[in-house]
């Protein structure tokens, strides 16, 4: 998904408007949350953000949404702030470069860890303190198995990789001997 510029200054704004990190980490819960729950309703996205309607009639709209759901206060006033500028079809945008501010003041990074098969529970700790000790940060694992990588693992920080797999260690075993033929 692409972020626009727009989007990230949402984002930074109401990042900077919660210094407490408890409570932005709080609240980029209910804006995922809220993200979640216009995707799973799109007609709601599309009314509250329907420009041929009166503003107030969306914001209304909105509101009525908003007093079922128990929100921060700072999480209403920003949803309702998207509305009156037109930005609710940006929420999606906002909630994930917010996802990933709270990730940066939080010193914290997702690490995507590939295996051939699932890991038991202290190599799972193991990896995730040696990843913590790599990065300097404090690291959430979302894992997978491919069987295709035969054995080892595969971890994406961001944009880094570290190729640790079976697979990659017999192609580059197959390369070297190639080359010396």
């Amino acid at each position: 998904m692409k972020r626009t510029s727009i989007s990230k200054r949402y984002a930074v704004a109401l990042a900077e408007s919660v210094p407490d990190n408890g409570e932005l980490e709080a609240v980029a819960g209910e804006i995922a949350a809220l993200t979640q729950l216009f995707r799973d309703h799109p007609n709601l996205g599309r009314f509250a953000g329907n420009r041929a309607l009166h503003r107030e009639a969306r914001q209304r709209f909105l509101e009525s949404v908003l007093d079922r759901l128990e929100l921060m206060p700072v999480t209403r006033r920003f949803m309702l702030l998207l509305v009156d500028r037109g930005r609710i079809g940006s929420l999606e945008q906002i909630s994930s470069s917010l996802a990933e501010l709270v990730d940066l003041r939080l010193n914290r990074a997702e690490a995507m860890v590939t295996t051939a098969v699932p890991l038991k529970e202290e190599q799972r700790e193991r990896l995730r303190l040696r990843l913590s000790e790599l990065t300097g940060k404090t690291i959430r694992m979302k894992e997978q198995c491919d069987p295709d990588i035969l054995g080892g693992v595969v971890v994406q920080i961001g944009t880094r990789v570290i190729d640790g797999s079976v697979k990659s260690s017999l192609s580059n075993m197959r390369e070297e001997l190639l080359a010396e033929a």
